[in-house]
């Protein structure tokens, strides 16, 4: 069931704002898929801020449930893991919160204003096909 969101943006910026969404919508499914190639159990990613002021890094790793799965070691970035940090990095800094309510570019703020939380669609490609001759 699609939910429509309210978007903050005024009038003279709504297609930009349409045109970032989906872009975040992109960036969360690539996200997805490259997350639960590594771990398929893995339905929400929970980052820090690292090095610099825009640098992320992976920091756990949750199930649908939202227990923990995996740690990282935020003094050893794990190779395999680079493509999932470069694209949550990205949504991150997509996500103004200062001017779109949380959760509008998929991003959650945490208590520490340094963490946040990125919730992965279950079916990153959307639901699976019905089949031929399967009830609606």
């Amino acid at each position: 069931m699609y939910v429509p969101v309210n978007d903050p943006c005024g009038d003279e910026d709504r297609q930009v704002c349409a045109a970032t969404r989906h872009l975040a919508r992109a960036i969360l499914r690539r996200l997805a898929v490259n997350a639960t190639a590594i771990e398929p159990r893995t339905r929400g990613i929970v980052a820090t801020m690292g090095g610099g002021p825009w640098l992320y890094d992976l920091w756990k790793l949750r199930d649908t449930a939202g227990k923990e799965i995996k740690r990282f070691d935020l003094g050893r970035p794990d190779p395999a893991w680079s493509k999932v940090a470069a694209d949550m990095t990205q949504l991150i800094r997509l996500a103004d919160l200062r001017t779109h309510p949380h959760g509008y570019y998929f991003v959650f703020p945490l208590e520490d204003p340094r963490d946040f939380t990125i919730i992965l669609p279950a079916h990153p490609h959307g639901p699976a096909p019905r089949r031929i001759g399967s009830p609606a």
